[in-house]
């Protein structure tokens, strides 16, 4: 320890890194702070909290929380190309093209929406990533978008990891097919972020006018994705980094 200009004892790195490690791991498994966490963002929801986030001027549908996370992954990563199944408002696409860029990566994003509305694709034309975003509109599970995401990926002839960011139909059924058509077109190493995996710890009422729920969501896909597939694992570092997040237990990595 040394004093610092106040007067308090600062830390060297090492020692922060490695206590900063620490509580990492310690908050992940801490179950009473993430079942209060969980009881927040359930609160948080009645005021639409997951869709008042602004990237560019253009609404995001992300948390906070998962905002920090997804630029600690991508400056990690540095991925050849950051991948998305649902556009909504074109806001994410923004915050992956920037990330890459402040990442020191030339931006290059794809994303795929069975719908892209005209005020997301306004939104994105209109900005400065423009040249460096495709997109695609299709099923996410269609022949569509694996011909664009094989097309995309062979455009920068590299074996560099990939982000795949999966946000669309959020039922088993559909995340289950994303998972099994998708992946098998990333380069090992590759990071499988599935959003919106915290449906199956919410209450069981929260999602009436919805065609998933309890059971019936991506965190269950991903647990009987994983069941199948060797070739991917929970990225340890990144599985429950978030707290209030809508990410928890949603990241892979492509281990074979």
């Amino acid at each position: 320890m040394t004093i610092g200009e106040y007067g308090q004892d600062i830390e060297s790195a090492e020692n922060f890194f490695r206590r900063r490690e620490r509580d990492i791991v310690q908050m992940a498994g801490d179950s009473g702070l993430q079942s209060r966490a969980l009881e927040l963002q359930v609160a948080a929801t009645v005021h639409r909290y997951g869709y008042q986030q602004v990237w560019c001027g253009v609404p995001v549908i992300r948390l906070p929380d998962d905002i920090m996370l997804l630029q600690e992954i991508v400056f990690s990563l540095k991925p050849q190309a950051i991948i998305e199944t649902g556009v909504a408002r074109g806001g994410s696409l923004l915050l992956n093209a920037s990330l890459m860029e402040i990442s020191g990566i030339r931006p290059n994003v794809l994303g795929i929406d069975i719908q892209i509305l005209n005020h997301a694709r306004e939104a994105i034309d209109g900005s400065r990533y423009s040249r460096y975003i495709d997109l695609v509109e299709g099923d996410s599970t269609s022949i569509i978008a694996q011909t664009a995401i094989q097309r995309h990926l062979e455009v920068t002839s590299s074996e560099k990891p990939a982000l795949l960011i999966l946000d669309s139909n959020h039922t088993h059924e559909h995340v289950s097919k994303e998972l099994e058509i998708l992946t098998p077109y990333l380069p090992l190493g590759s990071v499988v972020i599935v959003a919106d995996t915290l449906i199956e710890d919410m209450p069981e009422k929260l999602y009436e006018n919805r065609p998933w729920g309890v059971g019936n969501n991506p965190l269950t896909a991903v647990r009987s994705f994983l069941a199948k597939n060797s070739n991917y694992e929970l990225h340890k570092q990144w599985a429950r980094r978030g707290l209030i997040s809508e990410l928890r237990d949603g990241i892979l990595i492509k281990v074979a």
